[in-house]
């Protein structure tokens, strides 16, 4: 048994002691002991997503350059007929990737993820969100049966949406997915968006459904052709969503509840003035691509609202889950409070997330309640970066005097046609102010951070991932997606920062690095082949060294699912690279038909390309490791990963050999959100499922459970 003591809140306090165990069971865990957010004032919800809809076709004003009509002559029975019941946002907006897959994993789980909706030889295979879906908890709250919870579709490409990997819920959780076909009786996945809301309507009444997602994909399917085929595609589901809301209304008046409708577009279209081929493209930082059209009628939705403040698609999420009564303990969305009845006091999620620390630096992302700049980012308690919409993702290294921090932001710009994250990279002296370093980079995903290094010579070293091109396009070829490395000299004050790019990855992923002795390992995972991105990934482990001024790359070795001793395992992700024990060692998130497990290999020698590595040995395979959490080595050699316990709550667990059995501390904590090592702990930012998170220091005692 380990003992830990926990140092609630961000200074140094006495606190609580608790104890915990390793343990190695097979069996399912519990769910989470957290409570249900409120009663509900819906007893349904429906989300109609619109697929690849903009503004001028939709919600907007003005005139459309597709078909040449004004914009309110396109739907013009939803904005009749519609819009005086409900509440308009025009536009809400998509800060996460602009494409389908990404857009409707974070409208079913209130979280950005990055995720590729690209079909594969290998089916679904393990690539499914990381964080709980409404489906899964809705499920697992309610005991409802899987067709009570359904997503509807006229595409197969979003099936592995209904489950994922977060331990305590997956596949015995699932929504059901229906893959609409066409009602010709062909067997032909239907081109008419009408069959959808057909489809709908059955699991509403057939079924007894509490939710049904439905994406209309032929808007988006007809908008990767010709604008005027896109244009009309869009019109033709205005009668069949007017005319499915007035069923819905009927149904109210032979006893049935109204549910909660929710109209919304998952991502928009590039512009004329952005793009040669205007209406074919998305998936970039475009503002066409960002803005959608959001409308919400129902229980709890004051008729005739219209948006004063910026939506997100997290916030739809947020505001679904609270008015049917669902917690959602991982939404980083606010409610959309413009359109509530009453001003009811909705939770928000509040405290600190995103933990970064190295030495005794401390950083963190804390939650702001305000819609126009949701998140800060503070190092030692000294606000760093604030007032964009977003600010994210810190990370931070300490040399001999001097404290380096990095991190990604978004603003909103008025009048610009793109609104790309940017990176942002600043230095302090000890005692002195913090001093921005201009890092250039392209065009950045929502998922960038910067991974740090510092050599003998005081030189700073950042790694990180770079799209050169169109996610959405070009994701499935690996040459398009890589990582860049950029190195920064103090004594110079200037950037080596070349534009090319190394080890591409396909689907981007983060890197990890570690330096020493002026050498410098870069783990990331890699797709197998173009055929099956979605699913088979392994580690390539780099090695990156500075030649003249430029960086040199050379793959050290790929370490495969196929090679590690767990037989079922399918994908790894999410690498940690470091030195456990005294030896380079690289761990990783393994994926499986029994769940997450935790792998790791390890070396003897020096940095060179004759290193001969063990295989793959699996440190946990209980199968309930966290997937959104990257495995991390800390300084003094110890490699930590959280995973949910057999009673639901979250353990963190740590191990000084790659062979080694690990020791685990039950942190009594339901969830958890990032986790950062020290010497002689770590870090971590928890919750207990009411969507406050606190900031914890675990020290672990001894070295029990630990090979030596």
């Amino acid at each position: 048994m380990t003992r830990a003591r926990f140092l609630l809140g961000l200074s140094v306090l006495p606190g609580l002691w608790a104890c915990g165990g390793s343990d190695s069971g097979d069996s399912t865990p519990e769910l989470p002991p957290d409570s249900v957010a409120q009663e509900g004032m819906a007893e349904r919800a429906v989300l109609l997503v619109i697929d690849g809809a903009r503004l001028e076709e939709t919600f907007g004003d003005g005139d459309s350059d597709a078909s040449g009509e004004a914009t309110e002559e396109i739907l013009p029975e939803i904005r009749s007929t519609l819009f005086e019941q409900g509440g308009v946002a025009a536009p809400a907006y998509v800060t996460g990737p602009a494409f389908t897959s990404a857009a409707h994993v974070d409208l079913i789980t209130g979280v950005r993820q990055y995720y590729a909706m690209l079909a594969s030889g290998d089916g679904y295979g393990p690539w499914r969100p990381d964080h709980p879906n409404l489906f899964e908890r809705l499920r697992a709250e309610r005991g409802l049966a899987e067709s009570q919870v359904a997503f509807a579709a006229n595409t197969t490409l979003m099936g592995d949406l209904v489950w994922g990997w977060a331990p305590g819920f997956g596949e015995d959780v699932a929504g059901a997915y229906h893959a609409v076909e066409s009602s010709d009786g062909s067997g032909e996945i239907s081109v008419d968006d009408r069959d959808v809301i057909e489809q709908v309507k059955a699991s509403l009444t057939d079924d007894d459904a509490t939710l049904v997602v439905a994406n209309l994909h032929q808007s988006d399917r007809a908008g990767h052709g010709t604008p005027l085929v896109y244009a009309n595609a869009v019109a033709a589901v205005d009668g069949p969503i007017t005319q499915l809301w007035g069923w819905l209304q009927d149904a109210v008046a032979d006893g049935d509840e109204l549910p909660l409708v929710v109209i919304v577009a998952d991502h928009g279209r590039h512009r004329a003035v952005e793009s040669a081929q205007p209406w074919a493209h998305h998936g970039c930082s475009c503002t066409g691509c960002r803005e959608v059209p959001l409308l919400v009628l129902g229980p709890g939705i004051a008729p005739g609202t219209r948006a004063t403040r910026p939506y997100l698609l997290e916030d739809v999420h947020h505001t679904v889950a609270w008015l049917l009564g669902v917690n959602m303990p991982y939404s980083s969305g606010l409610a959309l409070d413009d359109f509530l009845q009453g001003q009811p006091a909705v939770p928000v999620r509040s405290g600190d997330v995103a933990l970064a620390a190295h030495g005794e630096l401390l950083a963190w992302q804390a939650w702001d309640e305000h819609h126009e700049a949701r998140s800060s980012v503070l190092v030692d308690g000294e606000l760093l970066a604030s007032g964009a919409l977003h600010v994210e993702a810190p990370s931070v290294i300490q040399g001999d005097g001097v404290d380096y921090a990095c991190w990604r932001q978004l603003e909103l710009s008025e009048g610009a046609d793109h609104w790309p994250w940017e990176a942002h990279c600043a230095r302090r002296v000890v005692g002195g102010d913090w001093e921005d370093l201009g890092l250039e980079t392209g065009e950045l995903l929502d998922g960038w951070q910067a991974q740090l290094g510092l050599d003998d010579a005081g030189r700073l070293w950042v790694v990180h991932q770079q799209t050169e091109q169109n996610p959405l396009l070009f994701a499935s070829t690996p040459e398009f997606v890589g990582y860049r490395a950029a190195l920064w000299d103090p004594d110079s004050q200037t950037w080596t920062n070349p534009d090319t790019l190394a080890g591409q990855g396909g689907l981007p992923s983060q890197a990890r690095l570690f330096v020493s002795d002026g050498v410098g390992l870069v783990a990331w995972a890699v797709a197998e082949s173009d055929s099956a991105i979605r699913s088979t990934r392994h580690i390539a482990l780099q090695m990156l060294e500075w030649v003249d001024g430029q960086p040199r790359w050379q793959l050290v070795r790929a370490f495969h699912a196929a090679d590690a001793d767990e037989p079922t395992l399918a994908r790894l992700e999410r690498p940690g690279v470091g030195e456990v024990g005294g030896r380079p060692t690289v761990v990783a998130v393994g994926y499986s038909d029994q769940g997450t497990t935790l792998l790791a290999t390890s070396t003897d020698g020096e940095p060179a390309m004759g290193w001969r590595w063990s295989e793959l040995r699996t440190l946990d395979a209980t199968g309930r490791v966290f997937p959104h959490l990257s495995p991390a080595i800390s300084s003094d050699g110890w490699a930590y990963w959280a995973r949910r316990s057999e009673g639901g709550d979250v353990e963190l667990c740590r191990a000084d050999d790659a062979s080694g059995s690990p020791s685990c501390v039950d942190t009594e904590r339901a969830w958890i959100d990032s986790l950062a090592p020290g010497a002689g702990g770590a870090w971590i930012s928890s919750s207990d499922g009411d969507l406050a998170w606190t900031a914890s220091w675990v020290a672990f005692e001894g070295r029990s459970g630990g090979a030596r």
